[in-house]
C-alpha cells in the first residue's frame, strides 16, 4: 500500500501485476550503463546498472514487465522559467509517454508537485568541507580573542569613563 500525492490509498503490486510498463531512463554510470558485449544486444539486454538491477528486481517481486528507453533529450527534467514547460524524463512521465522513471533523480520539491514520487533508494548527503582547526592549546587570554583589540580599548575606555562619572556624582 501507498500513499500518492493526492491522497488516494493503492495497492502497488495489485496495480502493477500483469502489466507492460515503458520505463524511462538515462545513462549515467553505474547506475544506467550500455552493456558491453561482443554480439549486438537488443531491448532491455542493452542495458546494465545499478538502476536496471533494481527495476529488474522490482518486476520480478511485482509481476510487470518493462521496457527501457533513454530519454529522448538526454536531462533529467526541469522546468523552463519562461514557459512553465519541462523537460527530461519528468516531460515524458508528464505527457504520458513512459509509465515509470528510474534513475539517480533527486527529489525536488517542484518536481514533487507534477509527479510522484517512491521512497528514495540513494541518499546523497550535502555536505560543507572545511579545514580542521590546528591543535593549539588556547593561551591565557584567549578569552580576549572574540573582539579585537579596538573593541575592547573602547570598552576600557567607556567603565574608565562611567567610573569616574559615578565617582564625581557620589561626592
Amino acid at each position: 500500500m501507498t500513499d500518492n500525492q493526492r491522497g488516494k490509498t493503492t495497492n502497488v503490486s495489485d496495480s502493477l501485476s500483469n502489466r507492460s510498463l515503458v520505463v524511462s531512463t538515462i545513462l549515467e554510470e553505474p547506475y544506467v550503463m550500455f552493456k558491453k558485449s561482443d554480439k549486438p544486444l537488443y531491448g532491455n539486454d542493452r542495458f546494465e546498472g545499478f538502476c536496471i538491477d533494481l527495476l529488474r528486481e522490482l518486476a520480478s517481486i511485482l509481476g510487470f514487465t518493462y521496457e527501457v528507453r533513454l530519454v529522448e533529450d538526454g536531462r533529467y527534467g526541469a522546468q523552463d522559467e519562461n514557459t512553465g514547460q519541462w523537460n527530461g524524463m519528468i516531460k515524458e512521465l508528464m505527457d504520458h509517454r513512459a509509465d515509470l522513471a528510474v534513475a539517480p533523480l533527486a527529489i525536488t520539491y517542484v518536481r514533487e508537485k507534477v509527479i510522484d514520487f517512491s521512497k528514495p533508494f540513494m541518499t546523497l548527503g550535502i555536505s560543507i568541507l572545511y579545514r580542521k582547526p590546528n591543535g593549539t592549546n588556547p593561551g591565557v587570554f584567549s578569552f580576549l580573542n572574540p573582539l579585537s583589540p579596538d573593541i575592547w580599548m573602547y570598552i576600557l575606555l567607556a567603565y574608565l569613563g562611567v567610573s569616574c562619572v559615578l565617582f564625581v556624582i557620589a561626592r
